[in-house]
């Protein structure tokens, strides 16, 4: 019997003694294009778009969480083009918002968007976002390559107590995700979200357009 007791007792101390797990952070999200003709259609990552197309940025993240959509455009140009914490209403679980109908320019080459969802706000990365775009041309390439560096190092800047860095888990973006009322007969709607990608604290995405 004492036997037992005290391995109740070593199981409880080295339960208490492990580290707590990182909760699981899952955000969804969808790039709905529009032809002529007003039918709507998903944009894959790296999918071909001309310049002049329509395109729609959906996503949908956990109450209480930052969300961030940073872009690089086709000229090497870098833009904060989301950053917000709306999370404050208890009433709401999750948080749905859009950057609107957009329309590629002239410009031509790779347009990249990062999402990026954070149970903790992002100063670093804000900062670097508001330099950049106050900077001249010669210091605009310095804060360039910080913000590049930035988002390569996104899991570091969330390091727990004992300045290990967190694992992150990218995940291939799925098909079908959530539609909303006044979708199509094939389930697509310009709110649809059709994506998803997960972090432990942390998630992040890189998303592609070949503009042609």
């Amino acid at each position: 019997m004492k036997r037992l007791a005290i391995s109740v007792i070593a199981s409880l101390v080295v339960a208490l003694a492990a580290p707590a797990t990182a909760q699981s952070l899952t955000f969804h999200y969808g790039f709905i294009g529009q032809h002529d003709d007003q039918n709507l259609y998903v944009i894959e990552d790296g999918a071909a778009l001309a310049s002049g197309a329509k395109l729609k940025l959906n996503f949908e993240y956990p109450t209480g969480n930052w969300f961030y959509v940073c872009y690089l455009s086709s000229t090497d140009e870098h833009a904060l083009l989301y950053a917000s914490n709306t999370g404050l209403d208890a009433n709401e679980q999750i948080i749905f918002d859009t950057l609107g109908w957009l329309a590629l320019d002239e410009n031509i080459g790779t347009e990249t968007f990062t999402l990026i969802a954070s149970e903790e706000r992002l100063e670093d990365l804000e900062a670097l976002f508001g330099h950049y775009s106050k900077a001249n041309d010669k210091s605009r390439k310095r804060f360039a390559k910080r913000i590049a560096r930035a988002l390569e190092d996104l899991p570091g800047q969330l390091a727990g107590p004992s300045g290990v860095q967190l694992a992150q888990r990218l995940e291939k973006p799925i098909i079908g995700g959530v539609t909303f009322r006044g979708a199509s007969s094939d389930g697509l709607s310009e709110h649809s979200l059709n994506y998803k990608a997960s972090g432990d604290r942390i998630a992040q995405t890189v998303f592609t357009i070949d503009h042609q």
